[in-house]
């Protein structure tokens, strides 16, 4: 049986350029079937780039774009919590004040004609987003009442090319049975994809300690099993530190047990990025190598369809 698992990456450099891609794959050993990046309806990188996408295509790429209502951290200043911006409450969404913004994305994905996995509000669960459904006076029921939203407007435009990709946490924050993941599940009919993003913290965090992935992602992956079993599943942000255990004995688990024990997961994208832990798969040599010696588990590269961004 050919691999069938698809590896993608997040690779700060991307959006704007895809010419590292070509560069990660001779390093890693592994073929990138998929590209994660981020934009912010509140950054100067709001408006939609059917140019990138269509590039995507040409190499044999499907991007996943975590759609985020927000401004970055960045751009509000240290003095405020990220997740402190009411002008992104789901209420304001659900108002109709970013109609417009919407509505010129879902043009302009339409006409791009090429696949696109789209991740909108992405970890709904936790509390540290404006979308997040304890703060701004948000819940779960607006939530789903928003997602429904952006569907409906992508509809009317006839966009035909998007798979919908709903991803919560591993674990709600809080933790708390009104804030369970499944409380968010916008139905059958509004998803094409379910993800999951979890990192193994190790101790670089004053709060965090050494997890393997079986303990970051059991419970919130047969949940999702039991939520929607016909679902495709995926992984959308993985990542691990290198402090506090060892990450090649990690990454060696992890990769045997996506294609044994997790192996309803049809793609898995890595956090590719030092930030505040060192998540690169090349962060270290052993770390490296651990990755490298799995590389048969990954599918070959192809270039995408359309119909490819819901299967």
């Amino acid at each position: 049986m050919s691999p069938s698992l698809r590896f993608g990456l997040y690779d700060p450099g991307c959006p704007p350029l895809l010419g590292p891609v070509a560069a990660w794959e001779e390093e890693l050993g592994a073929p990138i079937t998929i590209i994660s990046w981020y934009q912010a309806w509140g950054s100067s990188q709001a408006a939609p780039r059917p140019e990138l996408i269509q590039e995507a295509q040409r190499l044999g790429l499907i991007p996943l774009i975590t759609w985020e209502p927000w401004q970055l951290p960045a751009d509000i200043g240290s003095h405020r919590h990220p997740a402190d911006q009411p002008a992104f409450a789901l209420e304001r969404i659900l108002s109709g004040v970013y109609d417009r913004y919407i509505d010129e994305w879902a043009q302009a994905l339409a006409g791009c004609q090429a696949p696109v996995w789209l991740r909108p509000l992405h970890e709904m669960n936790g509390n540290w987003y404006p979308w997040g459904g304890t703060v701004n006076g948000n819940c779960a029921a607006l939530f789903i009442q928003v997602w429904r939203h952006l569907r409906a407007r992508f509809a009317a435009a006839g966009v035909q090319n998007i798979a919908w990709v709903w991803c919560p946490y591993v674990q709600s924050v809080p933790n708390t049975p009104d804030n369970d993941l499944e409380h968010y599940f916008p139905g059958n009919d509004q998803v094409d994809w379910l993800g999951l993003d979890g990192y193994n913290w190790g101790t670089c965090q004053a709060w965090s300690r050494w997890q393997s992935f079986p303990e970051i992602f059991s419970e919130a992956y047969h949940r999702l099993l039991a939520l929607a079993p016909e679902k495709p599943l995926m992984i959308a942000e993985l990542g691990c530190a290198e402090a506090g255990g060892s990450k090649a004995a990690w990454l060696h688990e992890a990769c045997r047990l996506l294609s044994s024990h997790f192996d309803k997961f049809q793609a898995v994208v890595w956090f590719q990025i030092d930030k505040e832990c060192d998540w690169r798969l090349n962060s270290s040599p052993p770390a490296l190598e651990a990755f490298q010696s799995y590389r048969h588990i990954f599918a070959t590269k192809k270039a995408g369809t359309p119909r490819d961004a819901r299967r």
